[in-house]
């Protein structure tokens, strides 16, 4: 069970080391870099836009807040990047409360260079598809925290074929078909579910339109009917949260348990 105390406001930032710490510093100089090699077109159809730190280190303090406390936390970020969650994550949690941790980034131009950032860590990086990727078959090898920035992918640069298999690996898994103009985002959110131990906390940063838009339907169905939905925080949309995506974003809590009836 979660802690009694999820409002995410049991911590304070300040008290937790963040962007002065050394390594992090030099993940940013890496982002930068390797952001640069880029041009906007590329990213943007690969949804490649990185977490900023403080935003990075709020969500890691919120789910501290809400798991139980000192229950060991098996990590895992479908989309990681070059880590500005795991960096995150080894801030402000202490290390002996780290029992495991997976990321996955498709990229290899990100991919590689986080590989050889993170190697001395006990961070195991597959440069794959999450999306291809196939699920545990143990409860003991799933995850109780899963913390995420998909990529903002929007549908028509999704191609035909690998949004049919999207779908079909979508209802294979939950039953449920997403739109064809659902982003690449969605399916992430939902086909993480079968990497989750029963009763495990997620967190998804994500834009905030599925909540506004048709194609959200079947997300909004899996929020309120698959898994416990505890809070949303929806960001000012006058206040982006990304330099370089000019989009509202959110932050989904849930547990993956059905909700109670009075939920």
């Amino acid at each position: 069970n979660l802690a009694p105390d999820s409002s995410c406001q049991a911590l304070e930032i300040s008290e937790i080391i963040v962007s002065s710490n050394g390594s992090e510093t030099q993940r940013l100089e890496i982002q930068r870099r390797l952001d640069a090699a880029k041009t906007q077109e590329d990213r943007n159809k690969l949804g490649q836009f990185a977490t900023p730190t403080a935003l990075a280190t709020e969500i890691l303090a919120c789910a501290r807040s809400m798991l139980p406390q000192p229950a060991p936390v098996r990590f895992l970020d479908p989309a990681l990047g070059t880590g500005a969650f795991y960096s995150a994550l080894l801030h402000v949690f202490p290390p002996e409360q780290l029992e495991s941790a997976l990321g996955f980034e498709i990229d290899p131009h990100y991919g590689l260079e986080a590989l050889s950032f993170w190697q001395e860590t006990s961070l195991q990086l597959r440069l794959a598809d999450f999306t291809l990727a196939r699920p545990p078959d143990t409860e003991s090898d799933k995850f109780n925290l899963i913390i995420c920035n998909p990529p903002y992918v929007r549908h028509h640069h999704v191609g035909v074929s690998e949004k049919v298999r999207l779908q079909v690996a979508v209802k294979e898994a939950l039953g449920r078909r997403l739109s064809g103009l659902a982003g690449l985002y969605c399916y992430f959110m939902l086909l993480s579910h079968q990497w989750m131990t029963d009763g495990g906390l997620a967190g998804w940063l994500v834009p905030s339109e599925f909540m506004d838009v048709n194609y959200g339907h079947e997300v909004k169905r899996y929020l309120l009917e698959d898994v416990t939905l505890l809070r949303i925080h929806r960001f000012d949309s006058d206040e982006v949260q990304f330099h370089d995506a000019m989009v509202s974003s959110a932050v989904v809590w849930f547990q993956k348990q059905h909700p109670p009836a009075d939920h």
